[in-house]
């Protein structure tokens, strides 16, 4: 009776352990993402139109919070906005503020360089925007 007492807890704590490290894995971009980004520069595509492209000033960042709303504090061009961030499994951001959400995917995240490519829902024409952020 011990001996399958003994192996039922061993077994839980296994199955407890390889659970506890699939969170962090899901979560890694998130925690990889909190924290302030200087707005490098942004390149805006709208469907049938030429890329524009806008440098980013000193003024310009991004700051995503790890609080109970996951708050984006975004400003750009003297214009500030409080929104809020999904990150979701794999690569996917969702981020929702002045009024829009913008479907991201993340092409590089490391500690000094974030890059992201959003689709603006509901635009029309199709609207693609790709940041790029650094630390």
């Amino acid at each position: 009776m011990r001996k399958q007492i003994t192996f039922a807890l061993t077994l839980m704590l296994i199955v407890a352990g390889i659970t506890a490290c699939q969170k962090d894995e899901q979560t890694s971009n998130k925690k990889n993402m909190i924290g302030k980004w200087q707005l490098a520069k942004i390149e805006t595509t709208v469907a049938g139109s030429a890329m524009v492209s806008y440098t980013g000033i000193a003024s310009d960042y991004f700051e995503f919070r790890n609080n109970e709303e996951d708050e984006v504090v975004i400003n750009l061009k003297s214009n500030s906005h409080i929104g809020t961030f999904t990150v979701l499994d794999g690569t996917g951001v969702n981020i929702n503020y002045g009024g829009k959400l913008y479907i991201a995917q993340i092409n590089t995240l490391t500690p000094n360089k974030l890059e992201f490519t959003a689709d603006i829902q509901g635009a029309t024409p199709k609207t693609t925007e790709k940041y790029y952020l650094t630390r």
